[in-house]
C-alpha cells in the first residue's frame, strides 16, 4: 500500500494563514494529486509591536511546490502556482490541486507559502502613532508595517512543509533531509528589525509637511515598488511623479492626483473612487480590474492603458483621449464630458454601457 506521511509542517502564523496537505492516489503507488489547503482567518492576526499593536490580513499570498524523486503537473520538478488571492468580503480557504507522479520509489515533496509586502493589509493599528497624522504620513507608515511584516515577521516564509510518498508501506526509506529553516536565528533578526522600524515611524511622524514621495524616500522606501498594496485615502499627490511604479491593489479613495505621471506605472485593482486625476498623465498604465467610480479624469491621458474590467461608472471623462486602450469588459455609464463618438468607439471595443444607483456608487 502506498503512503503520504508528514517530515515536518510549520503554521507559526495560524491566525493569519493555515496550510493543511493530503493526498489522493489516482494510481496506486504511481500518481496522485496533492491537495493543499490554504485557511484565512477573516479577523486576520494581532502582533504587539513597539509598545502599541496591530492587525494584519493577507490579501494575497505566493505558493510553491517542490519535488524531489517525483515529477509535478508538466513533468517538471518545481511549480509555481502564482498568486492566490483573498478578498475581505469573502475570506474562505482555498484549495490548490498538484498533480504529482512518482519518478522513484519514493518522493519528498516541500511546499513554501509566502506573502510580499503588497499583500499585506494593515486592517487597523493601537497606540503605534499620534491620532492627528495627515492622510501622507498614514499612507507611508501603513507601507512601512507592511515592509516589516513581510520583510522581518512573515519570514523565512508564512508557512511551509514537508512531506514523504512512497509506492510501498513495506519499504523504509532512511532519506536524508533537514527542516528547511533555522527559525531561532530568524528570530534575532526580527528583534533587530524592529529597532529599525521604530526609528523609521519616528521620522515619518516628525515630518509632516513632507510630500508623501519625499517622505517615502526619507523612512528608506522605494517609491518604484515598496508603495504597492498601500492605503492613499485622501492623500495629496498632486503632480507626484510615479510613474512606472509598482503600485498594484492600492487604495487611493478620494485622493488628490491631479496632474499626476502614473505613466507605466502597473495600477491593476486599485481603488479610486471618488479621486481627482485630472491632467493625470497615465500612459501605458496597467489599470486591469482598477475602479473609477465617481472619480475624475478630465483632461487625463489614457492612451494604450490596460483599461479591461475596469469600472468607470460616474466618473467624469472630459477631454479624456483613449487611443490605444484595451478595454474589454470594462464598465462605463452616467459620464459627464464623454463624447457620442468615444461612446461609439467603446461599445466597439468591448466596453459595457451599464449604470448604477447613487448609494452603490458612494458604497
Amino acid at each position: 500500500m502506498a503512503t503520504f506521511s508528514s517530515l515536518e509542517i510549520f503554521n507559526p502564523h495560524v491566525p493569519a494563514m493555515a496550510l493543511e496537505a493530503d493526498f489522493h492516489w489516482q494510481t496506486q503507488g504511481e500518481k496522485g494529486h496533492l491537495a493543499l489547503t490554504l485557511t484565512p482567518q477573516a479577523d486576520g492576526q494581532w502582533l504587539s509591536l513597539l509598545g502599541g499593536k496591530l492587525r494584519f490580513w493577507l490579501r494575497g499570498i505566493d505558493l510553491t511546490v517542490q519535488g524531489e524523486g517525483a515529477t509535478i503537473n508538466n513533468g517538471q520538478n518545481f511549480f509555481n502556482a502564482g498568486e492566490i488571492i483573498f478578498k475581505p468580503e469573502t475570506l474562505s480557504p482555498q484549495i490548490v490541486n498538484v498533480d504529482i507522479t512518482l519518478a522513484e520509489q519514493w518522493a519528498r515533496l516541500q511546499v513554501e507559502v509566502k506573502a510580499e509586502a503588497r499583500q499585506v493589509a494593515i486592517a487597523e493599528t493601537q497606540s503605534l502613532w499620534p491620532a492627528d497624522l495627515s492622510p501622507n504620513q498614514l499612507a507611508i507608515a501603513d507601507r512601512l508595517l507592511a515592509k516589516f511584516l513581510a520583510e522581518a515577521y512573515l519570514t523565512p516564509a508564512l508557512c511551509w512543509g514537508q512531506w514523504l510518498l512512497s509506492k510501498s508501506a513495506d519499504s523504509d526509506p532512511q532519506i536524508p533531509w533537514q527542516p528547511l529553516y533555522d527559525i531561532e536565528n530568524h528570530q534575532a533578526v526580527t528583534e533587530a528589525n524592529t529597532i529599525s522600524l521604530g526609528d523609521r515611524l519616528r521620522l515619518a511622524i516628525n515630518s509632516p509637511h513632507l510630500d508623501c514621495l519625499a517622505l517615502g524616500k526619507l523612512v528608506g522606501l522605494d517609491p518604484q515598488r515598496d508603495l504597492a498594496g498601500g492605503k492613499f485615502v485622501g492623500a495629496d499627490l498632486n503632480g507626484i511623479d510615479l510613474g512606472n511604479s509598482q503600485l498594484m491593489d492600492s487604495n487611493f479613495r478620494g485622493a488628490i492626483l491631479t496632474d499626476s505621471d502614473l505613466s507605466h506605472a502597473d495600477l491593476r485593482c486599485g481603488n479610486f473612487r471618488g479621486a481627482d486625476l485630472s491632467g493625470a498623465y497615465l500612459e501605458g498604465a496597467n489599470l486591469h480590474q482598477a475602479d473609477f467610480r465617481k472619480s475624475s479624469l478630465a483632461l487625463a491621458t489614457l492612451i494604450g492603458t490596460d483599461l479591461r474590467g475596469a469600472d468607470l461608472r460616474g466618473a467624469t471623462l472630459q477631454n479624456v483621449n483613449f487611443s490605444g486602450a484595451k478595454v474589454e469588459n470594462l464598465q462605463f455609464g452616467d459620464n459627464p464630458g464623454l463624447t457620442p463618438t468615444q461612446e461609439a468607439w467603446l461599445l466597439e471595443n468591448g466596453a459595457q454601457l451599464t449604470s448604477e444607483s447613487v448609494q452603490e456608487m458612494l458604497r
